[in-house]
């Protein structure tokens, strides 16, 4: 996996540990499953902005990374993984 300067990767490995990629790459063997890109996030571009909520001026903007997980009854929900 390989992002470019402004762009972050979020990933999961087989054993569902997750890895954010910055400004360059990183290579891996997995004897058993597969490593899962979740999300390229464009830095520069986050959606959710960050306020005060006193002088409602803008801090700063984020990016949650959602993955899903099953859980009983054939059902899933999603649980964050990273914050940019």
């Amino acid at each position: 996996m390989q992002v470019s300067q402004n762009q972050a990767a979020v990933v999961s490995d087989p054993q569902n540990h997750i890895f954010v990629i910055k400004n360059s790459g990183f290579v891996a063997f997995a004897i058993e499953g597969t490593y899962d890109v979740l999300s390229v996030v464009g830095m520069t571009h986050l959606p959710t902005a960050v306020t005060d909520p006193l002088t409602e001026i803008t801090l700063g903007w984020t990016h949650e990374v959602k993955m899903k997980s099953a859980i009983g009854a054939g059902g899933s929900k999603e649980y964050v993984v990273a914050t940019l």
